[in-house]
């Protein structure tokens, strides 16, 4: 499918002059970095992280090396903010995988994203845009068939990595009590795929065995990379208040997706499966640890469609149609490292 950018339709608004993209290195950071560097009418922005990107040189760029987790962050990102006249921050540094190190991705996740808030306020910025996951809804037979932004997140969340999400996304939306003059928005997305994708689902799926569970086959979810970045520049270039789920259209059975795939499926009895996998997970032999089995077990499937009736956004490419695109070019690596 041939891409269209749709970036010059849409008018930057007052709080898309001076952009500050926080988190260099995940898939939406980078991606929406090369989008900023591509627009005309964006002639400099800002970058926050403890490490500058390197994989290209960049024209507009400009880098503020920072640890958010560190004493006093706050105040001297509130500080760089004021110097550079920020009017909109981007929080695109919550992690794609889970990490052993659940400590740290706390504190990055939690802490980082409060200092954020903290700095935001004292700056006086227009607007803040956090990119989240609809995995904060949790995986559970008790779930509707499709999940929408009034659904609540599930508190009693036994993943550190997705509990570390939800206390992200309740650091942002204080901002709506205490600066209410602040254009905030949330996007939850679903599972994000495409060639340059690398989270816990497409690293699972990049091996030739993939473990499952005995008896289920959930719907799967997904939204193709260059959707994802449509939507993102939509909430980025406009002001569009409120939470909003981005999705692919439809759905897949996790079958499917294994047998288009070329995957080998490992059967698990789950009350094996989850102190197995852990033992993998421990060993860094699988992408997933086991409070994340879950999300291969039971429905999380969300609602699109206050995204289309208020962003006008919706998915260029099905769930499945974005899912045989990442197949397609996971077989093509896999062929040539073997060649």
């Amino acid at each position: 499918m041939t891409e269209t950018t749709n970036s010059t339709l849409i008018p930057l608004s007052p709080s898309a002059e001076k952009i500050v993209v926080v988190g260099a290195h995940t898939q939406l950071g980078e991606q929406i970095i090369q989008e900023l560097e591509k627009r005309p009418e964006v002639k400099e922005y800002w970058v926050v992280d403890l490490h500058s990107p390197k994989k290209r040189a960049y024209q507009k760029l400009r880098f503020i090396q920072l640890d958010l987790i560190a004493p006093g962050a706050d105040a001297t990102l509130a500080e760089e903010l004021k110097k550079i006249g920020a009017s909109c921050i981007l929080h695109t540094a919550l992690k794609n995988n889970p990490s052993l190190n659940w400590v740290y991705a706390h504190e990055l996740e939690v802490i980082g994203t409060l200092n954020l808030v903290s700095a935001a306020k004292a700056a006086q910025v227009k607007k803040f845009i956090l990119c989240s996951t609809t995995a904060v809804y949790g995986a559970s037979p008790k779930n509707p068939n499709y999940l929408t932004e009034s659904h609540p997140v599930c508190e009693k969340a036994c993943s550190y990595f997705v509990k570390d999400k939800i206390e992200a996304e309740k650091q942002v939306l204080k901002i709506l009590n205490e600066a209410p003059q602040i254009t905030v928005t949330l996007l939850r997305f679903c599972l994000i795929v495409g060639p340059r994708s690398h989270n816990y689902f497409t690293e699972l799926f990049r091996r030739s065995v993939v473990p499952t569970l005995l008896g289920y086959d959930p719907l799967m979810q997904f939204i193709h990379e260059r959707d994802a970045i449509r939507a993102l520049k939509l909430v980025l270039y406009g002001d569009h208040p409120g939470v909003f789920n981005i999705v692919g259209r439809g759905v897949i059975p996790l079958s499917y997706a294994l047998r288009k795939a070329g995957k080998w499926s490992l059967p698990l009895w789950p009350a094996l499966a989850y102190p197995s996998i852990q033992s993998l997970w421990n060993l860094q032999m699988v992408s997933v640890p086991a409070r994340l089995l879950d999300f291969f077990r039971y429905s999380w499937v969300a609602d699109g469609s206050k995204a289309s009736e208020v962003l006008g956004f919706e998915a260029k490419r099905s769930s499945k149609d974005a899912f045989l695109e990442f197949a397609k070019s996971e077989r093509i690596e896999r062929m040539s490292l073997s060649a």
